[in-house]
């Protein structure tokens, strides 16, 4: 009888995508340059299929794939589910290691208590993602996110030097970082067409429209 493990693995493989994910029982065995190799790797490969799945299928993560109780036939259904599935799975592979590689900067700087704090800054900087975690669905005119450069289709990675993927909270914490800066500059690392693209944008509310950002975010 077949697997669930087995069809998705043979699924994946028509799509001409590996399925091969973190081995979690390995990574307390790692040491700081595997796990952040197996965390470079990781942030590849889910900037591929982020890029597979809005660019072939003209999807997102956030979209419906079922309307009014029914398959949607405008779209290839079954490949785009399983796009989103490995990248959910790519995504909790991606926390586990992080969570590693916290563990071994902490017991690095535990060892080192009176090194510099450069070189702390040094030894921190690896953990910085390449993981988008929010998608920028609209940008007004004239707003204070279309004069920072700010693009729909722009996907975020880094908001303000340390909200990301992994402390975003469902953009509670965004949300609560642009009130705390309004009217000061806020930088903001998106992935567009592949390329890093960092932006510095001023949350302000005077302007003609509404909110200080004038974007819609959603996460992905």
């Amino acid at each position: 009888m077949e697997q669930v493990g087995d069809s998705f693995s043979g699924a994946m493989k028509a799509l001409n995508l590996e399925v091969s994910e973190v081995d979690i029982l390995d990574l307390s065995l790692m040491n700081y340059r595997q796990l952040a190799l197996a965390k470079s790797d990781i942030e590849t490969t889910l900037e591929s299929l982020f890029g597979l799945l809005s660019k072939k299928y003209n999807f997102d993560m956030t979209l419906p794939l079922v309307i009014d109780g029914f398959p949607r036939n405008d779209v290839d259904v079954v490949s785009i589910r399983l796009l989103r599935t490995k990248i959910i799975r790519l995504r909790n592979d991606h926390e586990m290691v992080l969570k590693h590689i916290d563990r071994h900067l902490m017991e690095q700087l535990g060892a080192k208590e009176n090194q510099s704090i450069e070189s702390i800054q040094i030894a921190i900087e690896p953990q910085v993602n390449a993981v988008p975690f929010a998608l920028v669905k609209t940008v007004e005119e004239r707003s204070p996110s279309n004069k920072a450069g700010l693009r729909s289709g722009d996907r975020i990675i880094l908001f303000d030097k340390t909200i990301d993927v992994s402390n975003h909270e469902k953009l509670t914490a965004v949300a609560k970082r642009v009130k705390e800066r309004e009217d000061q500059s806020i930088e903001i690392t998106v992935l567009r067409d592949g390329s890093v693209e960092v932006l510095s944008l001023v949350p302000t509310s005077n302007w003609e429209g509404r909110g200080l950002l004038g974007c819609h975010i959603v996460p992905i």
